[in-house]
């Protein structure tokens, strides 16, 4: 058991170690997102990762690859070896299929929707807050 409000709900630390719960099922619509803009490798993706501020959160590079074999199950990416490539070895570069670019709409149209609750729950929260603050 953890001391109260030293914890988030979770059991991560106050304030600088908050994590979305589900970071793991983020980062394909995350992945999703990268590939959309063009193919890519997992090193580039690792990087496309940081890029949109998630470089932070417990998904290593053994990680990412794990969620793009993931994904190439589903049917969402395809891949292939790069053999062709300026210096070093072959390399596995990703690309988004057509049913993954519906599956990463289907997540922006539920994170709009998340957004919009989030945004309810907040603005409540700082119209109590400045009540509480002006009594």
């Amino acid at each position: 058991m953890h001391e109260r409000g030293c914890h988030g709900p979770w059991g991560g630390p106050f304030p600088g170690g908050i994590r979305p719960r589900r970071i793991r099922r983020f980062i394909e619509p995350a992945l999703l997102l990268l590939l959309h803009q063009g193919p890519n490798h997992g090193y580039g993706l690792a990087e496309g990762l940081r890029r949109l501020g998630l470089g932070d959160y417990p998904v290593d590079l053994s990680g990412i690859y794990r969620i793009l074999r993931d994904l190439e199950d589903m049917g969402m990416v395809t891949s292939y070896w790069d053999i062709e490539h300026a210096g070093g070895p072959p390399r596995r570069v990703y690309r988004i299929t057509p049913a993954g670019e519906d599956y990463l709409r289907s997540w922006v149209e539920e994170l709009r929707a998340t957004e919009a609750v989030l945004r309810r729950f907040l603005d409540a929260y700082e119209a109590h807050v400045g009540e509480s603050a002006e009594t």
